[in-house]
């Protein structure tokens, strides 16, 4: 069997596709930290972000994430299924990503997608969804997204009673900069 021809286009198209993975992961994990700044520097600051009852800029998607994790004890955004299609002048791409997205919330009456509920008890919330995005690569910032739409496959609620405490003296997610993930430098053995 022959070996592929490694050209200069295919290594761009590689880069191309590293780089626009590296914001799809990084704006997951901002979301999650609450790291708005972060959330920013995913996006280009003219695109616009469709998700579910929000419509808006970058700007103004960071201002709602905030008001609505004020009440998310916990959130974890997986990603999976990444489709990337690069245009050939290697400016735009497609790209398709699944997401499911987990929260801990206080109360369903502070959930947008629950139309605030009357119920005021802790649960759980599971969102499945893909990111429909449109990525635009501009000249000294590099890839990031330009469109944005959250298209909703299903959503269930669950009650906190069917989930185990986590024991106080373990490790614990922290949804800011005291996180483990800052809260300790990298080492070595």
């Amino acid at each position: 069997m022959s070996q592929p021809t490694v050209t200069a286009d295919k290594v761009a198209q590689l880069i191309a596709r590293a780089e626009i993975t590296d914001v799809l992961l990084a704006y997951c994990q901002a979301v999650d930290r609450r790291d708005w700044q972060q959330v920013l520097e995913c996006y280009h600051g003219d695109a616009l972000d469709h998700h579910g009852p929000f419509d808006g800029t970058p700007q103004e998607l960071v201002a709602w994430l905030d008001e609505n994790h004020r009440h998310v004890m916990a959130c974890m955004h997986r990603l999976s299924n990444v489709s990337i299609d690069i245009t050939d002048d290697n400016q735009f791409a497609r790209v398709e990503s699944y997401c499911i997205s987990y929260k801990t919330i206080t109360s369903a009456a502070h959930d947008p997608w629950l139309n605030g509920a009357e119920d005021n008890g802790l649960y759980r919330r599971t969102v499945a969804c893909r990111y429909v995005d449109t990525f635009e690569n501009r000249a000294d910032i590099g890839w990031r997204i330009f469109d944005r739409t959250v298209v909703l496959e299903w959503m269930r609620r669950e009650d906190s009673d069917q989930y185990i405490p986590i024991d106080p003296e373990m490790p614990s997610s922290r949804r800011d900069r005291t996180d483990l993930l800052y809260a300790q430098p990298v080492t070595t053995r």
